[in-house]
């Protein structure tokens, strides 16, 4: 990486091809030294050979002398620079070795491939982790552009010369780009390709272009994996047919599909304003259970939640909605949000609830059937015990029934049904409590009532049956009359049953002394 690179003066004149090779100083010096010493030997010492020897012969072997006294010293002076320029040659080429064994292990241990463009030569020098982590010998290796540039994946070649470009022009510091290379089975790797002009000329222009490859393939190769799974989620969560909704620990919406507006019935623009929360949309009656199971879940009570709630749509309508939510936590276990999901189950609410009163009501009339009124009964006969209120029971039959179904057929009987089934409701209150007891029996419980005062409820809805005419076409109108029971709860009487046996007696002896009575 141009980040390890040596960055002081020696390490870069290594890079840029300076040193004691490259570097011409160094016989200019010697030269230099030598005519200067050359240019006083002979002037200054014929001239004081001359001044202290005036004999020709003196002179001509001192002048001897003085010849081989300069080819000593000259031959001294050589050796002494000539030692020197070798002592810091071999410094020079130790640490240049030290170097480059320091730069292959960095490369090495980073499995790094390197990569020297000299635009002198033209040529790409590239070191064996390189080739290697193509899938090429490294002796298949061409130090050209041309095989690097074919290398290069045919949809990112305009991008990398265009980032090397703007590098070699100076419009940036550092080409750094991750783009695909081919590889000895023909297929492409990703590389992080990272380079920087090293060597410029004195016009400016560059000379030297260095760099490196990492091999990125697993990691771009993982990034892409993750792009798609995000896509995949993306496309999951904007299409579900469910609501999805990510939602801060706070209770505010992060987050949310088309569905979750759908369902609850909102604008998104009104779920997407500041601070917008979830659950003011909740029916006040359902908050309070969902702060307890959101409490559960926070304190890992629960790994995932799921209540049935409702909201309030805009158009103050409820709808019923299955919540499914889940904590979502860092790698350090501390919560960050949540995530739920919201179906509507409004249809399956509704069809719930007419089962249920299918189960509990009697179809023909619309009052308890025998199972339902029994149980509610045992209830209210539990709480009268408890505490100490008076009960009373009313079993009533229809007079001579039979005969009419027998001459106006049961179309007209289950008329007189039906209409009972309205008089006996539209004459008792709220807590009372009447059932079907099967056929053309009906048993009305009366809580907090009294013998006296259950007689009085026993004789109205007598008169008032008496009474009615009941319409069963246009051509056809009954009017029939019923015979009532009454018991009331004593202190040694603790079961329902014990009731209705003692309210039949009374209806039995209602028939007997001739129909259209009451007997307590």
């Amino acid at each position: 990486m141009t980040e390890d690179y040596p960055r002081n003066a020696r390490h870069r004149s290594i890079l840029s091809g300076s040193g004691p090779r490259a570097s011409p100083h160094v016989a200019t010096k010697i030269v230099a030294v030598y005519a200067v010493f050359s240019v006083l030997w002979v002037g200054i010492g014929d001239r004081l050979v001359a001044a202290f020897s005036p004999d020709i012969r003196v002179f001509a072997l001192i002048s001897v002398a003085k010849g081989w006294l300069f080819i000593a010293l000259t031959s001294l002076l050589l050796f002494l620079l000539l030692r020197r320029v070798l002592a810091a040659w071999s410094s020079w080429e130790r640490e240049l070795r030290e170097n480059e064994e320091s730069l292959n292990f960095v490369l090495e241990g980073g499995q790094l491939g390197f990569w020297d463009w000299n635009f002198q030569t033209n040529h790409v020098k590239r070191n064996r982790i390189w080739a290697e982590m193509l899938g090429y010998p490294f002796e298949e290796i061409e130090f050209t552009t041309r095989q690097w540039t074919d290398f290069i994946h045919p949809d990112d070649r305009d991008r990398v010369w265009h980032s090397i470009h703007s590098v070699l022009n100076g419009q940036k510091a550092m080409h750094e780009l991750t783009y695909r290379l081919r590889t000895s089975d023909g297929g492409y790797k990703w590389v992080l390709d990272r380079a920087r002009v090293v060597q410029r000329d004195a016009q400016g222009q560059p000379i030297r272009l260095c760099g490196t490859h990492t091999d990125v393939d697993k990691l771009k190769r993982a990034e892409q994996a993750l792009e798609d799974s995000e896509q995949r989620f993306r496309g999951i969560f904007e299409n579900a047919a469910i609501g999805i909704a990510q939602i801060g620990l706070d209770g505010g919406l992060l987050n949310f599909n088309d569905a979750f507006c759908t369902i609850i019935g909102h604008r998104r623009e009104e779920l997407e304003r500041p601070g917008s929360m979830a659950e003011p949309f909740s029916l006040r009656v359902d908050l309070d259970i969902t702060r307890q199971d959101l409490n559960r879940l926070f304190e890992g009570q629960v790994a995932c939640l799921e209540i049935e709630k409702r909201y309030l749509r805009c158009d103050a309508e409820p709808v019923w909605v299955h919540l499914s939510a889940s904590l979502v936590s860092d790698a350090d276990g501390q919560p960050q949000y949540i995530i739920s999901t919201f179906q509507n189950i409004t249809a399956r609410k509704k069809l719930q609830e007419e089962l249920e009163v299918q189960a509990r009501l009697d179809g023909l009339t619309g009052v308890n059937n025998r199972r339902y009124f029994l149980e509610r009964s045992v209830i209210e006969l539990s709480r009268s015990a408890r505490y100490g209120n008076p009960l009373s029971l009313l079993m009533i039959d229809i007079d001579h029934f039979k005969h009419v179904n027998d001459t106006w057929g049961h179309k007209a009987g289950d008329s007189v049904l039906q209409r009972l089934g309205h008089v006996f409701r539209d004459g008792l209150r709220e807590v009372d409590i009447i059932g079907r007891m099967g056929g053309e029996e009906f048993a009305i419980l009366l809580p907090m009532t009294g013998s006296l005062r259950a007689v009085e409820v026993a004789e109205r809805l007598r008169t008032h049956v008496a009474g009615c005419l009941i319409e069963v076409d246009s051509t056809l109108t009954l009017s029939v009359t019923i015979s009532v029971g009454v018991s009331t709860l004593q202190a040694t009487e603790g079961s329902i049953d014990a009731l209705l046996s003692k309210a039949d007696q009374g209806l039995y002896l209602a028939k007997a002394n001739g129909r259209n009575r009451v007997v307590c």
